[in-house]
């Protein structure tokens, strides 16, 4: 069997396994098939069965166990907020809700700002707001932007409760993100961060730091991102 056509076969494998646990056919505790099983319903070798069933256990959704086989676990939520196409993309709309906590203002970049700027961006200034994502009114991300203020005319009048940042700069400025880099940290929220995301300060948050490179010369996007993931992983596909 061609290399692509057993990558797909793994994908479809997944994909169908997933389906069944998220549809409920299995529920937490129950076994799935048994690898012989598998290679027998999909035609198959192990060697891709195990790649399905491991790319299951790293989202969470089973625990396999020697000797007994791939037990469904009580899977958590995904949220795909490391994808550089944005937080609404990686979520989705679907009992996402976006509460703005600053509106968009023009400002002096802050002191000791978390990534070096370039001589060009100190000197526009950026336009910076916050805003808090919930996902069935459970806080799970707080997110401070800042942009830099450059050919972004009117932006500060633009509603971005529950829209999307990427989708408003493509489609009024035909700004779009072209790369970018995240830093990842596990730390403990101050007493604001945590009160937001309603935690105690002792709870773990993960905090992301980005910049995004776009297609207009000068023009970056930067954000500091506080995540609860207490009733949800992290994942995204490449």
């Amino acid at each position: 069997m061609a290399k692509k056509e057993v990558t797909h076969l793994y994908k479809k494998i997944f994909d169908d396994l997933k389906a069944l646990i998220e549809e409920g056919r299995y529920k937490k505790g129950d076994l799935l098939p048994s690898e012989n099983e598998l290679c027998r319903e999909y035609s198959t070798t192990r060697v891709t069965i195990r790649q399905a069933l491991s790319a299951l256990a790293n989202m969470g959704y089973i625990i396999r166990k020697h000797g007994k086989g791939s037990i469904v676990a009580e899977p958590k939520s995904g949220l795909g907020i490391l994808s550089l196409n944005g937080v609404t993309a990686g979520v989705g709309t679907q009992n996402l809700t976006t509460s703005i906590l600053q509106k968009p203002v023009r400002q002096a970049w802050p002191v000791d700002f978390f990534f070096e700027l370039e001589p060009e961006e100190t000197n526009s200034g950026c336009l910076y707001f916050a805003r808090l994502r919930s996902i069935d009114d459970v806080p799970v991300l707080y997110e401070e932007t800042f942009i830099a203020n450059i050919d972004l005319p009117k932006f500060t009048s633009k509603n971005l409760e529950n829209k999307s940042l990427f989708k408003i700069l493509k489609e009024k400025y035909n700004v779009e993100v072209t790369e970018g880099e995240q830093k990842i940290w596990a730390v403990h929220g101050d007493k604001n961060i945590s009160k937001i995301l309603g935690l105690k300060t002792t709870h773990p948050i993960l905090h992301m730091k980005r910049r995004m490179h776009t297609n207009v010369k000068g023009l970056r996007i930067y954000s500091s991102l506080y995540c609860n993931t207490e009733e949800h992983f992290l994942q995204d596909s490449f």
